[in-house]
């Protein structure tokens, strides 16, 4: 497991792709953003830490939002993607703990991918397959995003649309680094 120093997103908010005004932490608490987020941020602390405690609580998320045979299939998708992303990833991915109210700059990526899949906006996919994987890659990667993306709009869990122009200025705010100074570890 590899540990690096990066900046977080010191707000927990997502930027409203109308005027910039923040929608504050309700945004990650709708049911297709929070399967998402805590979906990935589950399952990728499973792989990372070899243990099965964070994958039974991801499969209790969805199965809990979705009912048991709905939720198997999402999480089944999930676990495909997540895989793959960490086969074809440019580096280390970043991911906070499960419930943390920040995001990082994977996360941010991996919620615009999924967006932009479920609403066909090829400049944020393209935007954040470029930042998340090894160029040779992106196609596996949007393969394994796709279903994922698609299954859970299947089953009535489409997130809200995050245009890649405020996916840009998120990672440039968290480039530019938060008041605090605080750093955090990545999990791998």
């Amino acid at each position: 497991m590899r540990r690096e120093g990066r900046r977080k997103v010191r707000s927990s908010t997502m930027p409203d792709s109308q005027d910039g005004a923040a929608v504050h932490t309700a945004y990650f608490d709708r049911p297709p953003e929070k399967l998402v987020l805590e979906g990935y941020r589950h399952w990728t602390r499973g792989v990372a830490l070899s243990s099965t405690e964070p994958w039974t609580r991801a499969q209790l998320l969805y199965r809990g939002q979705l009912g048991d045979e709905d939720g198997e299939k999402a999480i089944i998708a999930l676990h495909r993607f997540v895989k793959t992303l960490g086969q074809c990833a440019a580096c280390p991915l970043g991911v906070f703990n499960a419930g943390a109210r920040f995001i990082c700059r994977d996360e941010t990526l991996v919620l615009g991918l999924i967006a932009g899949i479920q609403h066909a906006d090829e400049r944020a996919v393209m935007f954040c397959l470029e930042k998340l994987c090894c160029p040779n890659l992106c196609d596996k990667t949007a393969l394994a995003a796709g279903t994922f993306a698609l299954t859970l709009k299947a089953l009535d869990q489409t997130m809200l649309p995050i245009p890649s122009h405020v996916i840009e200025r998120i990672l440039r705010r968290a480039e530019a680094g938060p008041d605090d100074g605080f750093t955090y570890g990545t999990i791998h």
